[in-house]
Parts: C-alpha cells; sequence; structure tokens
C-alpha cells in the first residue's frame, strides 16, 4: 500500500509538472471519449426509434416468405419499385397455426404488397355525367347550371389544347381533335345540344372528354391485408377520416398523406405544401426557389377552382376579387391567377380565405371518403384485372404524419387483393375443379406429358355454355370483370393463398431467438417458409443504421489512432527529458517494475480523469436533449426519430465502454515508452546529467 500511494503522488506530480503535454493528451481521449458516448447513444436511440417506425406500422419484426423465393422481398428503396418474384405462401392457415404456436409471437398478420392503377374519372368526365344526370331529371336550372359549367371547362380545354399544339405527334389527330374542341365551344352546338341533348352528350363524352389530361393516372402502392387485424396489431395504426369496413366487406384504407397528394384539389393541395414549408419548416418564399415554383404553377391552375364552380359562386367570387383587384382586367380566371400571386407577407390571410370562401363551394377530394372508383392492376399470371373499392376512410401512423416512407402504402381488403393478383382462393379452386372436371381434364405424371401432347388424342372443340375453349374459360378468371361483390365470407381470409405475413413479436428484443423458433417449427411441420427480420424487407432505409454506425465507429478509429500515436509520441519526448529523474530513482532503489508501473499509472490517471470529463460532457448534452428533445419537421428525420421530435436516453453501458477504451488506449500508447524508460541505466542518467 505504501508503494501504490508512494506511485500515485509521483504519478499527479508528474501530471502537474508536464501540463502541456497532459493538457494535449488529455483533451484527445475526452474528445473521443465525447464522441464514442454520444454517438453510440444517438445510434442506439435512432435505431430504436426506426425500428419502431417500421415495426409498428409496415412490416412487424418478422416477415415469413415462401423458401423458394427468387427475389428478395422489400418495402422500401429502389428495389420496391421493381417486380419482386416472392413466390406464395398456399396455405395462410397452416402458417398461422404453426407461428402462432411459437413462444413470443403476438400476431401473424397477412399481407400482400403490390401496387395497382386507380382508374379516376377527369374532371370534365364528372361534369359532363353530372349535366347527363340534369337532363334525365328534366331540371332546366340544374341543366342551365351544369352546361355553364360544361362550358367553361371545355374552353379552358381549347386553350390549353392550342398551347400544345407544337407538341402534336400526330398532325392528323391533331387537326381532329381540333375541330372537335371548334365544335364545342360554339353557340351552335349547345343550342343544339339543349334541343337533341342524347347526340350532343355522347359528343361531348366520346371526343371531347378524351382530351382530357388532369393527371388521372397514377399508381397506387398497397398492402392486402386483413384490416381489422391489421389495425389491432400494429400500435401506430389510427384512422384519420371515415371508418374501418365492417368484417367481411370490400374496401380500401388509403394514408392521408397519398390521399392528400393524389386526391386532393391541386391548388387546395399546393397552398397545403407552402402553409406547411412556412409555419413547420420555417422556410420562405423570398428565398426558397421551390416555393417560388410552386407559387408559379399555382397561378396556373385556376381552372381547377374555376371549373368546379356554380354560376351563383363564380360570380360571388368574381365579385369579391373585384374589390381585392381591381386594377385585373378579363374574367374570373384572370382574378383568381392575380390572387394566387402570393408572397410572405399576403400568405396567410389569402390561405385563410380560400379555405373560407372557395374550399366549401369546389370537390376538395377527387373520390370522397364513401366514394368508389375501380383499381387496376394485373395478376400473376398475366391478364389485367379491375376490382371496384369504395374507399372507407383514410389512416395515419401516429407521429409519423409527414412521413413519405411511412405513408407510402394504402391498405385494402385480402380478398380484393387475391383477385387482382389472381391469387387462388377456395371458392376459386372450386371453379377450377369444376371446368377440368366438366372438360375431363386429367392430371398427368411428368414423364406421361410428351407422349398426351404428341398423341392422336381428340381436340377439345370450343363449346359448352359460355362457347369458351379451356384456355379461355380458365383465362376468363383473371379478366376484368364489371361488378364485384361488395362482401365476402371472412373465413376466407384464413383460406387460400398470400404473398407474405407479418409477425409481431412480444418482446423486439428477443427477434433472433423467435425467428430459430419460427424455423425449427416450421421445419418440423413441413411447410416451405423462411423467417426474414425487419432489417432485411426494409432495403437500404434498414440498412441506413448499420452504414451510420460503421462510419461513426471509422471515425471514433480514426480519432483513437490519431490519440494513441500522439501520446506515444509525447510519452517518448518525456521520457527523454527525464532521463535524469528516472536515473536518480534507480540510483536510490527504483527497480524497473516500479518505474515502468510509474509511467503507466501517470497515462492511466490522465485516461481516466480525460474520459470522465469526456464522458461527463456527453451525458449533460444528452440529458438536456432529452429533456428538450431533437425536433425535426424533414419527413425523413421523422421516420428516423419516429416522429417529429427524439428524446435520446442514457445507455449506462455505452460509458463503461468509453472507459474500459479509454484505458486500452492509454496502456498500449504508454507501454514502449514505459519499458524504455524503465531500461534507462543509473550510470547513463550521471553521464545525462554531466
Amino acid at each position: 500500500m505504501e508503494r501504490l500511494k508512494i506511485l500515485f503522488l509521483m504519478a499527479f506530480r508528474s501530471l502537474g509538472g508536464h501540463k502541456i503535454k497532459g493538457l494535449i493528451v488529455g483533451s484527445l481521449l475526452a474528445f473521443g471519449t465525447f464522441l464514442f458516448v454520444l454517438g453510440t447513444t444517438m445510434l442506439e436511440n435512432i435505431e430504436r426509434a426506426m425500428e419502431a417506425s417500421i415495426t409498428r406500422s409496415i412490416t412487424g419484426h418478422i416477415q415469413l416468405v415462401s423458401a423458394h423465393a427468387v427475389d428478395r422481398l422489400t418495402f422500401f428503396g429502389p428495389e420496391a419499385s421493381a417486380e419482386q418474384d416472392i413466390g406464395v405462401l398456399p396455405d395462410f392457415s397452416r402458417v398461422r397455426d404453426v407461428a402462432s404456436k411459437v413462444p413470443g409471437v403476438a400476431a401473424v398478420v397477412p399481407m400482400g404488397r403490390y401496387y395497382g392503377q386507380p382508374i379516376l374519372n377527369t374532371e370534365l368526365d364528372e361534369a359532363i355525367e353530372a349535366l347527363e344526370e340534369a337532363f334525365a331529371q328534366k331540371d332546366p336550372a340544374a341543366i342551365e347550371d351544369r352546361i355553364s359549367k360544361v362550358r367553361r371547362m371545355t374552353a379552358r380545354l381549347k386553350e390549353d389544347y392550342l398551347r400544345a399544339a407544337s407538341l402534336a405527334a400526330n398532325p392528323e389527330e391533331h387537326e381532329k381533335a381540333r375541330a372537335a374542341l371548334d365544335r364545342a365551344t360554339s353557340d351552335e352546338f349547345w343550342t343544339s345540344l339543349r334541343e337533341n341533348p342524347e347526340e350532343g352528350l355522347q359528343f361531348l363524352a366520346f371526343e371531347i372528354a378524351k382530351l382530357s389530361d388532369d393527371e388521372s393516372m397514377l399508381y397506387l402502392p398497397f398492402i392486402g391485408t386483413d384490416l381489422h387485424r391489421y389495425a389491432e396489431s400494429f400500435v401506430h395504426f389510427e384512422m384519420v377520416a371515415g371508418e374501418l369496413p365492417p368484417p367481411g366487406t370490400r374496401g380500401i384504407l388509403i394514408s392521408q398523406a397519398s390521399y392528400d397528394q393524389f386526391f386532393k384539389n391541386r391548388p387546395a393541395r399546393v397552398l397545403d405544401l407552402i402553409h406547411e414549408a412556412k409555419t413547420l419548416d420555417h422556410r420562405t418564399i423570398a428565398d426558397d426557389a421551390a416555393l417560388q415554383d410552386q407559387v408559379k404553377r399555382l397561378q396556373e391552375m385556376t381552372a381547377q377552382v374555376t371549373m368546379h364552380l356554380s354560376p351563383r359562386a363564380a360570380a360571388e367570387l368574381d365579385a369579391k376579387l373585384r374589390e381585392r383587384f381591381p386594377e385585373v382586367e378579363g374574367d374570373l380566371d384572370a382574378r383568381l391567377a392575380a390572387f394566387f400571386r402570393v408572397d410572405d407577407e399576403n400568405f396567410a390571410e389569402r390561405y385563410e380565405f380560400f379555405q373560407k370562401e372557395i374550399v366549401p363551394h369546389i370537390p376538395l377530394y377527387r373520390v370522397p371518403i364513401g366514394g368508389t372508383f375501380t383499381l387496376r392492376s394485373m395478376t400473376k399470371s398475366g391478364y389485367p384485372k379491375a376490382v371496384n373499392v369504395r374507399l372507407w376512410g383514410t389512416f395515419r401512423f401516429k407521429s409519423l404524419e409527414r412521413s413519405e416512407l411511412a405513408s407510402a402504402y394504402s391498405l385494402i381488403d385480402l380478398a380484393s387483393f387475391r383477385d387482382l393478383l389472381g391469387l387462388m382462393t377456395a371458392e376459386k379452386k372450386r371453379e377450377l375443379d369444376a371446368i377440368r372436371e366438366e372438360v375431363e381434364v386429367a392430371e398427368l405424371e411428368a414423364d406421361d406429358v410428351e407422349a398426351a401432347l404428341f398423341a392422336d388424342a381428340p381436340v377439345i372443340e370450343e363449346g359448352g355454355e359460355e362457347g369458351l375453349d379451356l384456355d379461355a374459360r380458365l383465362a376468363a378468371l383473371d379478366r376484368p370483370t364489371e361488378e364485384d361483390s361488395e362482401t365476402f365470407d371472412p373465413a376466407e381470409i384464413e383460406k387460400g393463398t398470400i404473398l407474405h405475413a407479418a409477425v409481431v413479436l412480444e418482446d423486439p428484443s428477443r427477434l433472433r431467438e423467435v425467428m430459430a423458433s419460427l424455423q425449427e417449427a416450421f421445419d418440423r411441420e413441413g411447410l416451405e417458409v423462411k423467417p426474414v427480420p425487419w432489417t432485411e424487407v426494409t432495403g437500404i432505409v434498414g440498412q441506413l443504421v448499420v452504414v451510420m454506425r460503421a462510419v461513426l465507429y471509422v471515425l471514433i478509429g480514426i480519432v483513437f489512432v490519431v490519440a494513441l500515436v500522439i501520446i506515444n509520441n509525447s510519452m517518448v519526448m518525456a521520457t527523454m527529458d527525464r532521463i535524469g529523474e528516472i536515473g536518480t530513482m534507480r540510483a536510490i532503489g527504483a527497480r524497473r517494475g516500479f518505474v515502468l508501473a510509474l509511467f503507466l499509472l501517470e497515462t492511466l490517471v490522465l485516461g481516466l480523469l480525460a474520459s470522465a470529463l469526456g464522458a461527463a460532457g456527453a451525458t449533460a448534452l444528452l440529458a438536456l436533449l432529452g429533456q428538450t428533445g431533437i425536433h425535426t419537421h424533414q419527413p425523413f428525420l421523422i421516420f428516423l426519430f419516429g416522429g417529429t421530435a427524439l428524446h435520446p436516453t442514457i445507455d449506462v453501458a455505452n460509458v463503461v465502454w468509453s472507459f474500459a477504451m479509454i484505458v486500452l488506449i492509454s496502456v498500449v500508447s504508454t507501454l514502449y515508452p514505459a519499458r524504455l524508460a524503465a531500461r534507462v541505466a543509473p550510470v547513463v542518467a550521471m553521464q545525462g546529467k554531466e
């Protein structure tokens, strides 16, 4: 103990006598510790938040896919936009029964990731249909009101079409379209329409409406699932508007972000985007080129407002805008364009005016909640398939409202999803079996196929009740139908084919353990299913934390290598400066082990003090951030943070690891100069003095 006490006293005295060296070395060690504690703690918090964002909203903790999958199931990134051959799970009920019995599994949710094309009427289509309805009801007031609306829309369509005349690829088609527009905008046509509506409405529907292109074509990524089980299993899920469809009822739920982006009136949507940028992101129109571009686009969208206004509403709006812009000549579109010329000073007032005075008079969304639209896709066998789906409501994931990644997918009932992809259900299997039995299709072994193909067998002629051959009747199962039943047997959800399934765990920390148990259970039951962790199915997003961790560790490694070199050089120089002191200690009886221990202890004490200072600084900063939070309104960061704010918590393990790293760095960097000092002989020290 006396010896240890002497060593500590001498170590502290030596540190006090070499302050510059201590300051340089200590600063490096303190910075390395600060960076290690802060970086690893922040990464672990981000990883936990991102895991919660993904696993509690979209993928679950584990995805179950076919063991014969050719491609990797991916929800995000470039791979998600490409066709994925992941095979199928032919019997979900068996997969669910086996997986549900594995300890740690909280829920098994059927899934299928795909995309479809909503087939929406253009705004001109809807206006013509409304005019046709007014004629059917023989309502003179409604007829005149809707004629006025369609006339405004066709006049605007003609202006837009003529503006793009130079881009026409087919001059003959262009001239034909121009002639049709000339007729549709003439007074004679509208006079004849009132006298003979049938012929005029057909002309509008088949010749004019097809010229309207108002971004009706879009692709909607969706997940086919059991909507009620999904809502129960994914805790971030919450309805925004509407309701879940009753059990056994077909329907779709669209994410609120997608609903706003693709279905909302375009001027209203652009105004919302500018409003969010100014209020949430604190951007200004004067300094932001992107916002300035949106303002220019907004001034070209006046027709998206005026075409929806009734004559009375249009007259009232025109009067109000005349008071605001008496200097503007022209029609309502010209005054509305002046109104849309917003800047940082007038935006708030004009945004409020738009919401109060204009929104009530226009359809805000192209498909209202409760409305029905057609969703088209391609089946697995390559045929187009369309189903009519009712929009039951919109949803979002808690704290992830502005995250584009979390809002990428909409949700559709599994029965409609199976129809869109042509996946096998019990009902379809019975229909196929009936067809096979009717045409006497026989099962053949592989060795008998060639003989059957080239034998002199009778050819099946077209016939039967529908006059279709076997191939045509099988293909008809995948073709678009005019009308789909709005209900289905809920028991069918458990039966038939799915693409993949989500597994939600009771304890996410047991991920690898549960995956091993699932694989063992599937192998035991003879099911060709493999579990895949959420980090793999999220593609590049799931690997982001791995990349960030690698970058951090490389940075910390560089700091520690630099620290090691500097400490080593400093200690060597300090050793050379202290040769006389070392020789004196050796002359009065100090052994080499004592000198070695003294040098190691000096650096160790310096390392502990520096690491304590660095760890204290990092801990204080993390505690402050935990209270105030790291706030963001950037969509991608919202996804990483699991919300608009990240409140990091301190992990004691990271602090302990930092101290261990500093001890290791200190000892390693001091070994060589300490051994050099221990080898100094007293006679050498005396010669150095002389």
